[in-house]
């Protein structure tokens, strides 16, 4: 999938390409709300990215500078420049500074689509170690979502040996980190969206509430108000700086389906939707899962994991299955005890209760994707030979 990085100081215009991209083909967009003077503020953004669209009103020296500067520094990035009735010293000078097309504004999406495919064409996989995004949504409240994402991320961390981040995304009173840690959160997720132009790796390491040696948390919003500072364009560019670092990104959506929870999930590898087996679940669970089908998310990439199972009056995990039109990827027990205590001391529940059923379900669960996220490397890896490789770098120049 090629990951495409859209530039452009106007917003309506950012929101048009991407509609644009994303129609085209199998492309995953990222947004960024700057000019070319910007650019070098947003490095790990370009690392992360397959090809760079700019759009730009006024093409003058300063900007074709910035571009210039901009392609010595990612010379492997391509770049395609969108501004009005480009003039002939305009192509000149934009494809000496290294541009690969130039359109016109507005968008043809006949010409925008033969650009975009001429660089998929020649797209050579950078062989990239990024996170995993693991995104948990569910249905409705006190599915257990919050404690599965943080406590996946403690097993993955401590027990399997994984560098893991987890986000709370859960903008009503989010408090995804007093479940498995005492310490206050140094930062939450809205404070860090106010002084986004700081962001790098070092800020965001000081933001950290650090749980253990490879389990960092990124604390939420402490109430719906300031949630609203969480914009789509700033948590993309956090995604950008963390993705690099570690090799498992998990984030509690929580229940919202929004512009921004969508846009989340168009980026996270794994979708976990977490249900309960009762009769509440079963209709509303349904529906999120046929949304997520309309969005066109394949069925490898939704999950849905089945929370306490083994409740009194539970169904079956058979009728489950047949409610949502796809088998339950994973199980977790109901062992209430265990849980409730953990959380009321705040500590994981496979570090106060190693033995317990349900730390055994969750490490079990962490094992699967530490072993299918190998597969797929492996797999990509392979996919592309070093002959044609070779000829796709020749077909570029």
């Amino acid at each position: 999938m090629l990951k495409i990085l859209i530039a452009s100081e106007d917003a309506q215009k950012l929101d048009e390409i991407s509609r644009l991209s994303a129609g085209i083909g199998n492309f995953q967009t990222m947004s960024l709300l700057e000019g070319p003077a910007r650019f070098p503020f947003h490095g790990s953004q370009m690392q992360l990215a397959d090809l760079l669209i700019i759009e730009q009103t006024v093409v003058g020296a300063s900007q074709m500078h910035s571009i210039e500067a901009l392609r010595e520094q990612h010379p492997e990035l391509p770049c395609i420049l969108v501004t009005p009735n480009p003039s002939s010293d305009c192509l000149i000078k934009a494809l000496r500074a290294g541009v690969r097309d130039v359109l016109a504004w507005p968008l043809d999406r006949t010409q925008l689509a033969e650009a975009l495919r001429r660089v998929e064409a020649s797209h050579v996989p950078r062989n990239r170690e990024l996170a995993q995004v693991i995104s948990f949504i569910s249905c409705k409240g006190g599915a257990g979502t919050s404690f599965l994402a943080s406590n996946l991320g403690y097993a993955l961390g401590a027990q399997l040996g994984k560098r893991v981040l987890v986000i709370d995304l859960n903008r009503q009173f989010g408090d995804l980190t007093y479940l498995v840690s005492d310490k206050p959160p140094p930062s939450t997720l809205p404070e860090i969206c106010s002084q986004i132009e700081r962001m790098d790796a070092a800020f965001l390491d000081a933001c950290l509430t650090h749980v253990e040696s490879n389990f960092d948390i990124l604390a939420g919003a402490t109430d719906p108000i300031k949630a609203s500072q969480i914009q789509k364009e700033k948590l993309e560019w956090i995604l950008s700086v963390v993705q690099p670092v570690y090799d498992f990104v998990i984030v509690d959506i929580g229940q919202a389906l929004d512009p921004l929870s969508i846009g989340l999930l168009d980026r996270s590898d794994r979708i976990c939707v977490v249900v309960e087996p009762t009769i509440a679940f079963a209709r509303p669970g349904r529906r999120l899962l046929d949304i997520l089908r309309a969005l066109h998310y394949s069925a490898d990439k939704v999950h849905i994991l089945l929370n306490r199972e083994g409740r009194r009056n539970a169904l079956a995990r058979s009728a489950l299955g047949d409610v949502f039109g796809m088998k339950i990827f994973h199980a977790l027990p109901d062992d209430s005890s265990a849980v409730d205590e953990a959380i009321s001391h705040g500590e994981p529940v496979a570090k106060s209760h190693k033995r317990s059923a349900i730390a055994k379900a969750i490490l079990a669960l962490g094992t699967q994707f530490v072993a299918a996220t190998g597969a797929e490397r492996r797999a990509q890896q392979d996919s592309v030979s070093p002959l044609r490789k070779l000829m796709l770098r020749t077909r570029a120049t």
